[in-house]
């Protein structure tokens, strides 16, 4: 892919080839490094395309051959240039629309939301507005750090947050403190440390000093492989330490809490059928009705279908078309029966569950009672799991740099 847009930027030419002797002519051109490529016979002749810079190489080798080369096709970007050399406003409008799509790479124009669930993507991207992170921000004014701070801080039930941003995309991952937290890899030195209370079953340690062992008890924050590695002398005794990437494998067995309750009645949507349909267009987060239809409805849903302009996955664009459908339902009052309820909640359930499995957590008890009290289904009760339980800490230079506290203080006396 590379050389074919080397060729074409530099310029090259399809060249048809005349003559008895061909083969000493391709063999002559091998000698004198002159690049032939997609050398083909045609019609009695052969055809073949050469680089615009060696074209003027076949003249000495064309005489002594006796074979005639004639330009039949003129290809890349010399010769385009060329034909559109008097097209100012083409060129004008490529600069222009090269200029417009820099500088709305400097902004964020999407905000993704991925993960949770007690949080819809709409609540946590108001939140995010309402402390001055919003669509239309410069990039430079965005830190996925504080981010990553803000939304911890905010929020204690969510325990892992990761901001960055692609393109024109700030995404957003988060998990909530009921759900195993992403893996994520060390890339400098540091510690491995407990994500979570828990009880370690196993440890594997590859790199760095084991400080705990199997069966040990440990909180969360508690440093369970140093990265401080003691460098031991002939005498058995420490001269000096390094630091390292800590590695190792360390499962923990440890408990999600897992809480539901919901009431035996209820109210059931039932469409009608009748629905209505507007249109908007926002252009650089400004927003214009298209058509908005005048809704007949007393109970509705909108749904929502928004369609955002975009280069690729990561580039968006502030120009998007939005269908609003106005759908009409009415409202029926249900009970569930106490099977109804039940099996609604062993559903809610097992969804939680096959998401702990997903994550590589290993369940090896259920203490989830689902039981009906005053009209409610309630659900309560822990699930213990083996699962790792790993983080990292950076390692701080006073943890392990010797510091000579004897040092002159420039008092001679």
């Amino acid at each position: 892919m590379l050389i074919k847009l080397y060729c074409w930027f530099r310029g090259f030419l399809l060249v048809r080839m005349k003559g008895q002797s061909p083969e000493r002519f391709i063999n002559l051109c091998s000698n004198r490094m002159i690049y032939l490529w997609d050398l083909k016979h045609a019609d009695g002749d052969y055809e073949f395309h050469i680089m615009l810079k060696d074209y003027h190489k076949l003249k000495p080798v064309a005489r002594k051959t006796g074979t005639i080369p004639f330009i039949k096709k003129k290809c890349g970007f010399p010769f385009w240039l060329r034909r559109n050399r008097k097209r100012k406003g083409y060129f004008l409008g490529v600069l222009l629309f090269c200029m417009v799509i820099y500088i709305l790479s400097l902004f964020i124009w999407d905000i993704n939301i991925l993960g949770g669930h007690s949080y819809t993507p709409e609540a946590m991207v108001k939140f995010l507005k309402n402390n001055q992170i919003y669509a239309g921000l410069q990039k430079k004014q965005v830190d996925c750090q504080d981010i990553e701070e803000l939304i911890r801080g905010t929020f204690k039930d969510i325990g892992w947050v990761s901001a960055e941003i692609k393109g024109t995309r700030l995404i957003i991952k988060i998990t909530e403190t009921n759900m195993p937290a992403p893996a994520v890899t060390a890339t400098e030195n540091c510690h491995i440390i407990a994500a979570k209370d828990c009880i370690i079953s196993e440890i594997i340690t590859r790199t760095g000093t084991p400080l705990v062992k199997e069966g040990s008890v440990v909180k969360k924050g508690d440093i369970l492989v140093s990265g401080i590695v003691d460098i031991v002398g002939d005498n058995a005794e420490v001269v000096d330490k390094k630091v390292v990437i800590a590695d190792a494998d360390i499962i923990g067995k440890t408990f999600y809490n897992y809480k539901d309750s919901f009431s035996l009645n209820y109210v059931e949507k039932q469409y009608t059928g009748a629905e209505k349909t507007g249109y908007n267009l926002s252009v650089f987060l400004k927003k214009f009705n298209l058509y908005k239809p005048r809704i007949p409805y007393t109970k509705y849903d909108i749904i929502v279908n928004e369609s955002m302009l975009h280069l690729n996955d990561n580039f968006y664009l502030p120009v998007s078309y939005t269908v609003n459908r106005y759908v009409e339902y009415e409202e029926v009052k249900k009970k569930y029966t106490e099977l109804e309820a039940k099996s609604i909640a062993e559903a809610k359930l097992k969804r939680f569950l096959d998401k702990l499995i997903e994550n590589d957590v290993l369940i090896i008890e259920n203490n989830v009672k689902i039981a009906i009290k005053n009209n409610y289904c309630v659900v309560s009760g822990n699930i213990v799991v083996l699962e790792s339980v790993k983080d990292y800490k950076a390692i701080n230079d006073s943890e392990w740099r010797n510091i000579d506290t004897d040092e002159s203080d420039g008092n001679d006396n």
